[in-house]
């Protein structure tokens, strides 16, 4: 794109939601992941892994300290760790930077780094996912919404298979409503699929909830992700999801692409996980499989056991065929932007997934870090098209769905003046800094791009 790019938001900025992060959030992530390593420790019996894991807890004290002490972020020099040679090359390039005035999203990327490459360096600890256990208690935390959607999943399963044919605004809806599920990452605002029936679908009732829940959507490409989907033959149709949250929102995601294979929206869904603990509760592909053990385990989740197995079984069956598959790769946990993912980047994993995408229908690329990622962690004016904030990748040839609730300063695609309006709400609520409605997740943004600007 042509306009020129603005600068990236930095931890010094006290407008920025990266000020409060680096100075609160990382030091508290960091405590927690001490404690969860020593009481990983202290219930082993294997004397090298307890007291490898005690020098650890002491690093990661250590690197916290290095944040609330402002100090200067410093090279890895370990070539033998994955991408971490990119970091180093990106430090080099900005003549160094300290913790709390770096730019944030480099930053807390490189923290997360910091932390793994602590395991990574440890033999006893190499596999150790030091946020595995919060990711699971939140699941199980969610066990009424897992519930909810099973039931309702099931139901409609039945009832497409039932049907000789869906009309195709039928499927439209549904659609829009299992996005809208994904999108929130939760059960609660169920409007559409708290119907039993695919007939009440298209209802007074049914439209008048879709609109209450748009409310806080502040900008909806989904009729031009719809019409791309189904404008690709179906045999050539693969959607690809770029993951967030593992737990109740990975579940959300499953959910919806379980439809769109169901329904023939797709041929095939492939998911991208991280290859490496990142962000607390990212998606890795082990994260799947202890969902699936989950999902069966009646001393987690011991009520509608029949809809959780029927649901299982639904997609362990399209993994078994072919028509659900996870993937991983090194890219999505380096420090370069998605503008990398183009013909020139050959050495950390762009270009392969560049390639990777070209034969894609549909790339629904999910979250907030996913979506800083896309922008470049800019300061775009919030009433810059999204095509515009994505920068190269806006012609790169893929066919990119963000879905977004809004929990970092970054923001594009709003009509113009509505983040003025935003920001004198968010200060009449008794907010001190209107700009930090963008972090609250009360919004949402739902962009598209078709590669081809």
């Amino acid at each position: 794109m042509t306009k020129e790019v603005p600068p990236l938001y930095y931890n010094n900025d006290t407008h920025s939601f990266g000020f409060s992060t680096a100075r609160s959030r990382w030091p508290n992530i960091l405590a927690t992941a001490v404690k969860d390593t020593e009481l990983e420790y202290s219930q082993s019996k294997n004397q090298d892994k307890i007291d490898q894991g005690k020098v650890i807890a002491e690093s990661i004290k250590a690197l916290s300290k290095e944040i609330t002490e402002n100090c200067e972020l410093t090279q890895f020099k370990n070539s033998s760790i994955p991408s971490l040679d990119s970091y180093d090359e990106t430090l080099a390039s900005m003549g160094g930077c300290t913790w709390l005035t770096g730019p944030w999203l480099f930053c807390e990327c490189y923290m997360y780094r910091r932390v793994d490459a602590l395991f990574k360096s440890s033999s006893e600890w190499l596999n150790f996912d030091v946020f595995n256990r919060l990711k699971r208690e939140t699941f199980k935390s969610s066990s009424a919404g897992i519930y909810e959607l099973a039931v309702r999943y099931k139901q409609l399963k039945e009832q497409i298979n039932a049907a000789e044919t869906l009309d195709t605004e039928t499927l439209k809806l549904l659609f829009e409503e299992f996005v809208d599920v994904s999108l929130w990452g939760n059960a609660t605002d169920l409007s559409l699929l708290a119907n039993a029936s695919l007939d009440s679908i298209k209802s007074l009732q049914g439209k008048e909830a879709r609109a209450k829940s748009a409310e806080n959507i502040l900008c909806n490409d989904l009729p031009l992700a719809w019409d791309r989907l189904l404008s690709v033959p179906f045999e050539e149709r693969r959607v690809d999801f770029v993951l967030d949250n593992a737990g109740f929102e990975f579940y959300t995601d499953l959910i919806l692409a379980l439809f769109m294979l169901d329904a023939k929206l797709t041929k095939k869904v492939v998911f991208h996980c991280k290859t490496r603990p990142w962000m607390v509760s990212d998606t890795m592909i082990k994260d799947y499989d202890i969902f699936v053990q989950d999902m069966l385990d009646t001393s987690i989740l011991n009520e509608h056991h029949a809809e959780l197995q029927h649901l299982v079984e639904s997609v362990e069956s399209y993994k078994a065929k072919g028509q659900f598959e996870l993937q991983d790769s090194e890219f999505w946990t380096g420090d370069l932007d998605y503008w990398n993912l183009n013909s020139e980047e050959t050495k950390y994993g762009g270009k392969e997934l560049w390639l990777y995408f070209q034969d894609s229908a549909l790339v629904i690329v999910k979250g907030d870090l996913n979506y800083r990622k896309l922008t470049g962690d800019r300061h775009w004016p919030r009433d810059t098209p999204f095509v515009t904030a994505l920068n190269k990748l806006a012609s790169s040839g893929i066919h990119i769905l963000a879905l977004r609730t809004c929990k970092a300063d970054v923001c594009a695609g709003l009509p113009t003046g509505k983040d003025e309006e935003l920001c004198e709400l968010w200060k009449s609520q008794g907010n001190e800094i209107g700009e930090l409605w963008c972090s609250s997740g009360k919004w949402a943004v739902i962009s598209y791009s078709d590669g081809s600007k």
